[in-house]
């Protein structure tokens, strides 16, 4: 308390002025002190974490890891996984004698779209399957030139020789164009058909030719040479008709040499008959 002085010379205290401290002081002052150690700590240990990140996964300007950003794209330097959908208009592989490996376990499908991202096409590949959903399916070669075409309309292999190397037979459901079919050289090429007919049509002509060996022509029912415009040729050395059947006249003594002539019915039938007599064949043997 301060004094001071009365008019009437008397003395009176005067009260203190009462000083109120700055600061945190105390238990506060310990918690926030130890609250900031912490931050700093956590701090220099999440720059740690995040300096050792970036050394572990190679992180650079151009990129991470093996992966760098050029001006035509994203250049992986080794192998990438993929958790979703990847959109790219090109993937290839870095160097053109290494091969290009894209792998998944649950099987891969592409999809391509038009501009408002409709599928237009699909490739899926599964367990052992390959599937294309498209309008037109090609293969070509390294010269950009179609060597297997499949479309709605046709199945087309644009090349010289198309070989079939299987054990079983080929079985073709529908028509078949072809330029020439042979087999290998030490196999028979052997045509059959269980159910219905076969039909051989050439513009310009049709050639039967066996170099090594015999041409068989067998049918449970007639075999029909017919030609509209033409002549037709058989050119052999030799040629042999088996099981012709014999002309015998009604009246007078069979012949019993053997030597015939070949005669043939207006049907088209082939019959032998005496040769020192014209063509007289009977009634049951042209029908």
């Amino acid at each position: 308390m301060g004094r001071g002085k009365l008019g009437n010379g008397e003395v009176v205290s005067e009260p203190a002025e009462y000083h109120q401290p700055v600061g945190i002081y105390g238990w506060r002052k310990r918690c926030l002190y130890s609250f900031i150690l912490f931050l700093m700590i956590m701090t220099v240990i999440n720059l740690a974490l995040l300096i050792w990140i970036l050394r572990v996964l190679n992180f650079s300007v151009d990129g991470m890891g093996k992966m760098r950003i050029t001006e035509d794209g994203i250049l992986m330097e080794g192998e990438a996984e993929f958790v979703k959908s990847l959109y790219t208009s090109n993937i290839q592989a870095q160097l053109q004698d290494k091969p290009l490996f894209v792998e998944s376990s649950r099987g891969i499908i592409m999809h391509a779209r038009d501009d408002d991202n409709n599928v237009m096409s699909t490739m899926a590949l599964g367990n052992r399957t390959l599937e294309a959903q498209c309008d037109s399916f090609e293969v070509k070669d390294h010269n950009g030139n179609t060597q297997f075409k499949v479309n709605d309309r046709e199945v087309s292999m644009e090349v010289d020789e198309v070989r079939y190397t299987g054990s079983s037979k080929l079985v073709f459901e529908g028509s078949v164009a072809t330029p020439t079919l042979r087999s290998p050289p030490s196999d028979p090429l052997k045509i059959e058909s269980l159910g219905t007919s076969i039909r051989i049509h050439g513009e310009t002509g049709i050639n039967l030719k066996a170099p090594a060996g015999n041409v068989l022509i067998k049918s449970s029912d007639d075999i029909l040479l017919e030609s509209t415009d033409n002549s037709i040729y058989v050119q052999s050395r030799d040629l042999y008709l088996k099981s012709t059947k014999v002309s015998i006249p009604a009246v007078g003594r069979p012949y019993t040499g053997k030597v015939y002539q070949l005669c043939m019915c207006m049907s088209g039938r082939l019959y032998l008959s005496d040769p020192s007599d014209d063509c007289q064949a009977t009634d049951t043997i042209c029908q």
